[in-house]
């Protein structure tokens, strides 16, 4: 997610229940590409809402700023939406590839 102020950037993930949560809104302060590679991952050591990012250039991994686990028991089958939003439309970003993997168990 190539972005030359990674600030402007709102992404938000939608399950196919409805429920959704905030990946990352507006962080990463006016540096450029942090999020160009970055793996979100509730597992993480560092939060990108308090990450203190010092530097354009990716960061990675990071958790998102609400749990992917929020999502945990709720039915995975269906329609997933990833809205990414650029607040500020002064600048550019485009969004070259997503990955997204669900992992569970069976019961």
């Amino acid at each position: 997610m190539p972005h030359t102020s990674s600030g402007d950037i709102v992404v938000t993930l939608k399950g196919p229940t409805g429920t959704s949560i905030d990946i990352t809104r507006r962080n990463g302060d006016h540096y450029a590409n942090v999020f160009a590679g970055t793996l979100f991952t509730d597992s993480a050591s560092n939060s990108v809402s308090t990450y203190p990012f010092t530097s354009d250039g990716v960061v990675s991994p990071l958790r998102p700023e609400e749990p992917f686990s929020t999502f945990r028991g709720k039915n995975p089958n269906g329609e997933w939406r990833v809205d990414f939003q650029d607040e500020i439309p002064s600048n550019d970003g485009k969004v070259n590839k997503l990955i997204f993997t669900i992992q569970g168990k069976n019961s």
